[in-house]
């Protein structure tokens, strides 16, 4: 397993250490208020730091070796391993305390509105008017309706036709699965939790398909020592899995992953699936930071000379790919078993003894496992530094201001009178300031607030309604491209009649678009989303910014100021609104129903009335009659036209149904709500002028000698400041560009 060195003990004693500071400085009236901010501020430091892991996904098709590449990697037998598809959905594993599994379940109403979206789009024979909007499992009559979708599909729709396969599928998975899950599941999302010595259930849940079609997200805590607290490992399905629309779960976490290792079976190299998915992970630009691993399988090859073969081979398929690999080739069973001997079976024992006679072999892989280790612990300590700065940077800005205000209270308490009214007047001068400048706040923000709505719905309307970027065009354009196999349709759903031929017609072109649309069109979208998102936390940390001038004025305490707080260190550009936390609080999401293709009544009336009355008994004949001579070929494709040139019309109206959502529902309530959350911040701030005003009149009516024990105090609480910014310092002087 690779270790991840990283001196988290030095950040949590830091923390620790940050926390007894402010509670000190807190016993001190007027020096820290309010002490619920500065509290506050440590526990999202702590969250942050345990919520915003890095990322490692594992992927490959099937057989591959991810899973085992996981059980390696944490030293013991975590996930299920073996042979066809044992791994159903995306399990992530963190380090925990002890053995636990969360399973998060999908509610009812995302369960059912997914079921409704596949028989509100069936054919009409499987249907018959009898799909409502209130369809729910839950009941007997609409479980019988889906049966008779899934027997109608599966018999006139072969399974592993691409087209109809994701529906076929889920339908198969949410029968079959009902049963065991249906008192687990509820109206709103659940978790359910295995611990201890029912941790291992969770991998009947994982490996099974049937029940993780009612399973959002899993997760497991492990305590297992190596693993680093903030880093997290998925163990992906298998991208070539028999359901299609597991595809789409696994670019989803790819896109938010920060590194991959990608493992390819020595025994067939790079398959055919390998090539279609590096090609959709390319062209979404996710190949920045991937390793291949080469999974020897030591049993089926018989020299190192047939292992170094297979290694070049798959060097020069990526290449093809455009892709400059870092390849790797050893034994993912070999390291696993090497790491737990004495918990393995005997069948196991005898495999390990086997392959360490093959003595060139096991070197070779054991050399190259190495390498891989050097090589991604490198990658993971240069991810992990950065993940540690912001908070650490965000740390330092707030001890240095409390260094300042320590500086000031030295003065304050200081024997000397001239001192002591300079200290006074420069408390007096941070109120009058801190009151003017929250005037300003109140008084402008509001037109400043709009200003950035406008900029935003400029360039959302410059996106989705004159298409500056193109989306729109190009899908239009690959639109125009798309054909269809006629023949191979005719042949698929020749005894489902004309009806199911359309369909089919409508399910490979609705596929080729939602294949599309992830490839193309999502990431697009994203980095749209992102500039937008940027454009906002950059309008307000400069309004905060714009906001702090001359709070401390000129010709008082500038030389303390200039020497305590560095340009790069100054208070006033602490602020950075957590766009993520506003976004769970208001619980808003992105909008829906892009590109989505459709084949509604109206769309099959146009596409009927393309037909008459003789040619379509004519076709209805020549299904009956294998003899008939008459080809319907160019009347389907002409079907098939008027399919495309309709979808054209309905993706032009969402395009822009979306910009207008996303503008409406999205990014104005997020601005309004980081208005609102800079205000409070703001607010803050001024209040601790105030406050620091009021509560410090009680130190002149002191005696010397009791502002000297105050004073011994604020000292020592510099001195520990000072210690403290000595272990900060390292991981604030890490160069931002690492990687």
């Amino acid at each position: 397993m690779t270790t991840i060195q990283t001196p988290h003990h030095t950040i949590e004693e830091i923390l620790a250490e940050a926390g007894s500071v402010f509670e000190t400085a807190q016993t001190i009236p007027g020096l820290l208020e309010p002490s619920s901010q500065y509290r506050s501020f440590l526990e999202k430091i702590s969250d942050a730091m345990a919520s915003d892991k890095l990322k490692i996904a594992v992927v490959g098709v099937i057989k591959s070796g991810k899973s085992t590449f996981v059980n390696a990697f944490l030293g013991k037998e975590l996930v299920k391993r073996g042979s066809g598809v044992v791994t159903s959905i995306t399990t992530r594993i963190q380090k925990g305390k002890k053995n636990q599994a969360r399973i998060r379940l999908k509610s009812w109403d995302e369960i059912n509105a997914g079921l409704r979206k596949f028989l509100l789009s069936a054919p009409d024979e499987v249907i018959k008017g009898q799909c409502s909007r209130d369809f729910d499992i839950r009941r007997t009559n609409d479980r019988k309706l889906l049966e008779k979708m899934y027997q109608t599909l599966t018999r006139s729709f072969a399974p592993d036709h691409g087209a109809a396969a994701p529906e076929i599928f889920s339908i198969r998975h949410a029968l079959q699965g009902f049963d065991a899950l249906k008192d687990l599941v509820k109206s709103d999302e659940t978790v359910v939790c295995f611990e201890s010595r029912e941790f291992e259930r969770v991998k009947d849940y994982t490996s099974d398909p049937d029940k993780a079609f009612y399973i959002k997200d899993v997760c497991l805590f492990v305590p297992v020592k190596d693993l680093d607290p903030h880093i997290e490992i998925a163990d992906c399905q298998g991208a070539d899995s028999t359901d299609p629309s597991q595809l789409s779960r696994i670019l989803a976490y790819l896109e938010f992953s920060n590194l991959m290792v990608y493992c390819i079976s020595s025994r067939t190299g790079l398959r055919e699936s390998d090539m279609v998915f590096l090609k959709r992970i390319k062209h979404m630009g996710l190949l920045e930071n991937i390793f291949f691993i080469n999974n020897c399988d030591l049993t089926e090859h018989e020299t190192l000379e047939d292992v170094l073969k297979i290694e070049g081979n798959i060097r020069q398929d990526l290449c093809l790919l455009g892709i400059e690999p870092e390849l790797f080739s050893f034994s993912l069973l070999l390291n696993h078993f090497s790491n737990i001997p004495s918990k393995i079976s005997k069948k196991d024992r005898l495999r390990l003894e086997s392959w360490q006679k093959e003595k060139k072999m096991v070197q070779y892989c054991d050399l190259k496992s190495r390498e891989f280790k050097l090589r991604f612990k490198d990658r993971i300590d240069g991810h992990h530094d950065l993940l540690i700065f912001n908070p650490m940077k965000r740390l330092s800005v707030f001890l240095n201001d409390l260094t300042l205000r320590i500086h000031i209270f030295v003065d304050l308490l200081s024997s000397e009178s001239a001192k002591e009214e300079g200290a006074k007047q420069a408390i007096s001068n941070f109120h009058q300031n801190a009151h003017r400048l929250e005037t300003l706040v109140h008084d402008s923000l509001e037109n400043a607030v709009q200003g950035l709505q406008k900029e935003i719905q400029t360039h959302v309307h410059q996106m989705f309604f004159q298409d500056k970027d193109g989306v729109l065009k190009d899908i239009q354009e690959y639109l125009s491209l798309v054909s269809f196999d006629i023949e191979s349709v005719k042949d698929q759903g020749g005894e489902t009649g004309f009806n199911g031929i359309l369909f089919l017609i409508f399910k490979e072109f609705q596929r080729r678009v939602d294949l599309y649309v992830l490839e193309a069109v999502k990431p697009l979208l994203k980095n749209f989303i992102n500039q937008q998102e940027e454009r906002i936390i950059s309008f307000f940390q400069s309004l905060f910014e714009s906001y702090q001038v001359n709070l401390l004025p000129v010709d008082e305490y500038s030389g303390l100021k200039a020497g305590i707080l560095s340009e790069d260190q100054e208070p006033a550009g602490f602020y950075a609104p957590n766009l993520g936390d506003i976004k769970k609080i208001l619980g808003v999401q992105l909008p829906a129903g892009l590109f989505e293709a459709q084949y509604t009544s109206k769309i099959k009336t146009r596409v009927m009335a393309g037909f008459g009355l003789k040619t379509l008994s004519q076709f209805l004949f020549s299904l009956l009659d294998k003899r008939s001579t008459v080809s319907f070929t160019p009347a389907l494709k002409k079907a098939a036209r008027k399919i495309k040139t309709e979808n054209q019309k309905i993706f032009k109206k969402q395009f822009e149904q979306f910009g207008t959502d996303l503008n409406t529902h999205y990014f104005y309530p997020l601005i309004d709500a980081t208005a609102r959350d800079f205000k409070e911040k703001t607010k803050e701030r001024f209040e601790q002028y105030a406050v620091l005003n009021a509560k410090t009149e009680r130190f002149f009516a002191l005696k010397q000698s009791e502002k000297e024990e105050w004073k011994t105090l604020v000292l020592s609480l510099q001195q520990r400041i000072e210690r403290l910014m000595e272990l900060i310092d390292p991981f604030v002087s890490i160069p931002i560009n690492k990687k």
